[in-house]
């Protein structure tokens, strides 16, 4: 797949190459940042036995030692286990981020670029040694501007990236308009659909690329309300069919102190929303702020993977939250819960046990006296396919007042039930963490140390076990000067 990064690689290195001398010396600003990673695992493999040398019937059945495994009738019982030792990883990653002005008014030069040289050979995608994340030119003026290259979209359809160019026209002030073209890259991997990744992931992987066009009407009244109207589609490069049509509306408003937002996505090849919601907050009063929240969500899939033919179930939920702040003391709290109902599967028994709904709840206290913090959050959520309990407690200080700089000592303790396997799983572990900030060298050091006991109980043949994480992540920030 780097074969299809490098061409706009070089594109980018050739066209700053050529720009004047004098377009040159403006200067340009970003930071490097290296990122090391430790942490431990428990490596599973897959086992078999004939099906005719288990005892019992049907598809889940037991083993003398109580092992579960799942069998096919004439074939084999197969099931996962491990040999009780860890594996340790250790991904290393580095990143470059960077945006220059070229002395040319408007024009400038973005990128972000990702190499993971002398990475784990386990960690995924350790064998691709160089993704451009982004890499474009951008020209602009007070009523437009113009990209070309590699870029990413925001908006109330997500995160879509994309190999193209893209217009903005802001003439009127309190309006624009953006069109934007160009060869679509998958979500989340930043690579062409017909590239390796899919290919080796999905045996029914999609083998053209995807070319992707939209367009976004937005408005800005001011400070008080602001909104924006967005069209986008995806097709397979040979015309034939399509990947997603979409539709989305953000909506935002400011009055007297109260805060308005919704907004909505629509799929027109289901004819569904995807995912509605409106959310109100209060003006700050004793300072008590509260917040509530009512959505409806149903997943969306591209219309090339089979997902989409099981017709996802969507749920709607309230939610409201209560935020108080003290005028007198440096104390936060935060208070809140959700409330959520699935909607019918239109399928099995209308007597089934399984149930469709949930509820979520969450607590906070942060108090920050001087130089010292502690940060308390407790959450509870019980629902569809299981429950977890759980919480964090942090205990830090910044070294200088105003300061990056801290260190910290936090705790963790999670308990997991499930519905649809035996047993249940509790997580209990603390660590270190801390971040310095040398700010006359640009540099910022930020570090992680941990250690948490995994022990299941209820399942057979489960083993205790402590798992390590640690990460290192040392950070450099530079400006050629000149830049504004």
């Amino acid at each position: 797949m780097t074969v299809h990064r490098r061409p706009f690689f070089l594109f980018l290195v050739c066209a700053v190459a050529w720009l004047p001398a004098a377009a040159q010396a403006q200067g340009v600003r970003g930071d490097v940042r290296l990122n090391w990673g430790w942490m431990q695992l428990q490596p599973f493999s897959q086992d078999s036995v004939l099906e005719g040398d288990v005892s019992g019937s049907g598809l889940q059945r037991q083993l003398a030692d109580g092992t579960v495994v799942s069998c096919i009738e004439g074939d084999f019982c197969r099931w996962y286990e491990n040999n009780g030792q860890r594996q340790d990883i250790m991904p290393f990653t580095q990143d470059l981020r960077f945006a220059g002005w070229t002395g040319v008014q408007g024009l400038s030069f973005h990128g972000q670029m990702r190499t993971r040289l002398g990475s784990d050979d386990l960690w995924p995608r350790t064998d691709q040694e160089f993704d451009l994340l982004t890499g474009y030119l951008s020209f602009n003026r007070s009523t437009y501007q113009i990209k070309a290259g590699r870029m990413y979209r925001a908006s109330g359809l997500g995160y879509y990236n994309f190999d193209g160019a893209s217009a903005v026209w802001r003439g009127l002030g309190w309006m624009w308009v953006e069109g934007y073209a160009g060869w679509s890259l998958a979500r989340g991997v930043n690579a062409p659909r017909n590239g390796s990744l899919y290919q080796e992931a999905d045996l029914l992987a999609t083998d053209r690329r995807g070319y992707l066009f939209g367009g976004e009407l937005g408005f800005r009244g001011g400070k008080v309300f602001s909104g924006s109207a967005t069209y986008q589609r995806e097709l397979r490069t040979d015309r034939l069919a399509l990947y997603s049509e979409r539709a989305a509306v953000d909506l935002r408003a400011l009055v007297g102190g109260w805060a308005f937002d919704g907004g909505a996505s629509y799929d027109f090849a289901y004819d569904q929303l995807n995912d509605a919601r409106v959310r109100i907050t209060t003006p700050a009063l004793a300072g008590i702020r509260f917040a509530a929240q009512a959505r409806h969500y149903t997943p969306f899939f591209d219309y090339w993977t089979i997902w989409s033919a099981f017709s996802p179930v969507g749920f709607n939920e309230g939610r409201l939250s209560g935020t108080w702040t003290s005028r007198s003391l440096p104390l936060l709290i935060e208070l809140g819960g959700a409330y959520r109902e699935y909607e019918d599967t239109n399928s099995g028994s209308s007597s089934t046990t399984v149930r469709n709904n949930g509820y979520r709840g969450f607590g906070r206290i942060y108090w920050s006296p001087d130089k010292w913090y502690v940060d308390a959050r407790y959450r509870a959520e019980d629902g569809f396919g299981g429950s977890r309990y759980g919480g964090d407690l942090v205990l830090g200080r910044y070294l200088t007042a105003g300061s990056a700089s801290y260190v910290a000592v936090r705790g963790s303790a999670t308990e997991t039930l499930y519905e649809f396997r035996e047993g249940e799983r509790y997580v209990i572990g603390g660590g270190v963490e801390g971040s310095y900030d040398i700010t006359e060298a640009n540099l910022t050091l930020d570090a992680t140390l941990g250690f948490y006991q995994i022990e299941d109980k209820n399942r057979p043949l489960a083993d205790t076990w402590t798992e390590g994480r640690a990460s290192v992540a040392l950070r450099w920030r530079f400006n050629t000067g000149g830049t504004r």
